[in-house]
């Protein structure tokens, strides 16, 4: 079958293959998508991918995964802060059909084909199909081309003015303007775009996961995920050792603090290296702290995947015993 070596060949691209695409696309995609396309690919890293694949026990315990991380649970709602959400059951049978037929040229141009064969503007859903392909990549024809779990989303927005509601000034009275000093005002972050009351004020310098932590209803996130204690930010220490609380920021990243070297060394030691930038689209919402309003987005699921490095050590030493007995 076709669909069998078409997945073969996206299973040779390993993370840094996949972060080589990601650079080359973003310049055409949409900026409403550009933030969140990296997001997702933090969210969803072919280690750990592969991790699950060879023992998913093992990994779950020495990577200490909670939460909902595979892939395969969430094929059709991975993605769903995406502005392509809305486009990803044409995104799947574009990319379904193109696996019907051989590789025939790299991954990077197979997305960029799918892409212009969509009915829509081709910025703004490149980024959707190269999460389409890089997700039957990880959960396989199969689980792929079961029919699509369709979802609620607000589909009356443009790009456009996403991007411009994550950029527009927080609302102040004049009055307020004028009895507040900036330093006590208070801005919003948002937690989901598609939905208005997912929502939490947080005030001039405060941390993410504090502000979320001071937001009612603690019970209906930990029902809905029991990783959320205190507020919709999973969080256990509030110092940034844990790494439970990090999340990515889709819009309004210049809106944080700058990241410190403190931070980029607990992101590293956890797992998820910051990408070089002051202001990175990856957050420890302990350290990054509110100067302006925001809109984030929560992992499904939180971990230490800097243990694959010793996972990898581990198997060179067992693969070096194997060959000496």
């Amino acid at each position: 079958m076709n669909e069998v070596k078409f997945v073969e060949f996206l299973r040779q691209h390993d993370d840094d293959a996949w972060g080589e695409v990601v650079t080359n696309l973003l310049p055409d995609v949409h900026s409403v998508d550009r933030n969140a396309l990296k997001i997702w690919f933090s969210f969803f890293p072919v280690k750990l991918y592969r991790a699950l694949a060879e023992n998913e026990e093992n990994a779950v315990r020495d990577l200490i995964l909670i939460g909902k991380y595979k892939l395969a649970d969430q094929v059709d709602s991975s993605h769903w802060f995406l502005f392509g959400h809305r486009y990803w059951e044409q995104a799947k049978q574009v990319v379904m059909a193109d696996a019907k037929n051989p590789p025939r040229t790299s991954l990077e141009q197979h997305i960029r084909q799918a892409a212009r064969q969509m009915k829509a503007e081709p910025e703004t859903v490149l980024g959707i199909v190269a999460v389409a392909y890089a997700t039957l990549q990880q959960v396989g024809w199969e689980v792929f081309s079961k029919p699509v779990q369709k979802s609620d989303v607000p589909t009356d927005r443009s790009p456009e003015a996403i991007v411009n509601e994550r950029s527009k000034p927080e609302p102040r009275s004049f009055l307020a303007s004028l009895l507040q000093s900036p330093v006590n005002y208070d801005y919003t972050i948002r937690f989901d775009e598609n939905d208005p009351k997912k929502k939490f004020k947080a005030l001039t310098g405060q941390a993410l996961s504090v502000a979320a932590s001071e937001m009612p209803g603690a019970e209906t996130f930990r029902s809905a995920d029991p990783r959320c204690v205190t507020g919709p930010i999973p969080v256990e220490c509030q110092t940034g050792a844990c790494g439970t609380c990090w999340v990515g920021v889709l819009g309004g990243e210049q809106n944080l603090n700058e990241i410190t070297e403190f931070e980029k060394t607990r992101l590293n030691k956890i797992g998820y290296p910051s990408d070089g930038s002051n202001h990175p689209v990856i957050r420890l919402g302990c350290k990054a702290l509110c100067q302006g309003p925001a809109s984030i987005v929560i992992p499904p699921w939180s971990g230490v995947l800097a243990n694959l490095n010793k996972f990898d050590l581990e198997k060179a030493v067992e693969k070096a015993k194997a060959a000496q007995g």
